[in-house]
């Protein structure tokens, strides 16, 4: 009996340890699935960006309705210059034509580069979460810390980060060799995207006032933090181990014939 009894505790005791050790697998798995369900993934945004490119500064009906204006203009112009023998009337219309160009140009290239969202950003005087109302608009300059969930950089492995961002680019176009005779690359396309925010904390500069900022999940974010280069390869480039280990870890081609780019931040 002794023997059967301890053998039976024996498995009594190996069974309650089996069924803990499932328990602490099932609470691990549920912490991470809760984690992963709180994270605010923003991969998607990135490769819409960078398929679709920045939004048009000007709604497209309006810009077309703005050069059948300026196109009506310097058809009068060059007419009023063939009956009258007068250009004051076609200079005007084409000084007007170059200067409504250029802008449209300028709002273009601003739109694209982010720069028009970033001085209406840096424009904003900072404000004191002490006399903040609900519904404000508010600019918070100060420390940051990490909330229930804190990220770690896909490539660098930085920890304690709200947001992090990691950008695979290859070369889809080459130069002519005529044109450019370093062979560099003249287009890049996003390969592989990995952009994601958590909610943090962030202490008020002016007022040390704590508040939570809601950046996780069901969460609209637009990241204005631009990513660093970290790698850059040629065709006569060896790829690092580490380069090579992040690339296979994903499931992406490898091949050191390749042009590629990667930039984190």
């Amino acid at each position: 009996m002794l023997p059967g009894g301890r053998e039976d505790g024996k498995r009594r005791g190996a069974t309650a340890t089996a069924t803990a050790d499932e328990d602490a697998t099932t609470d691990a798995d549920a912490a991470t699935s809760a984690s992963a369900a709180s994270l605010n993934d923003l991969c998607a945004t990135a490769a819409a960006a960078a398929a679709a490119g920045a939004p048009a500064p000007f709604p497209r009906a309006a810009a077309w309705a703005v050069a059948a204006l300026l196109a009506v203009g310097l058809g009068v112009g060059a007419l009023v210059l063939a009956v009258v023998h007068s250009a004051a009337l076609l200079v005007v219309a084409v000084l007007l034509s170059a200067a409504v160009a250029a802008f449209l140009l300028w709002n273009a290239a601003a739109a694209a580069s982010g720069r028009a969202l970033r001085r209406f950003v840096d424009g904003l005087q900072a404000s004191s979460l002490r006399v903040a109302a609900d519904g404000q608009l508010v600019k918070i300059t100060g420390s940051v810390s990490c909330g229930d969930i804190s990220l770690i950089s896909s490539y660098e492995k930085v920890e304690n980060c709200v947001y992090t961002s990691t950008l695979l680019r290859k070369c889809a176009r080459w130069g002519s060799m005529t044109l450019n005779p370093w062979n560099q690359c003249t287009k890049w396309k996003l390969a592989h995207a990995e952009r994601f925010a958590a909610d943090f904390y962030i202490t008020d500069a002016k007022s040390g006032k704590r508040a939570l900022v809601k950046a996780g999940h069901h969460t609209k974010v637009v990241p204005l933090i631009d990513e660093n280069l970290l790698v850059t390869t040629s065709r006569d480039t060896e790829l690092s181990s580490t380069l090579k280990y992040w690339l296979e870890e994903r499931n992406l081609s490898s091949e050191e014939a390749q042009l590629i780019r990667l930039e984190e931040g």
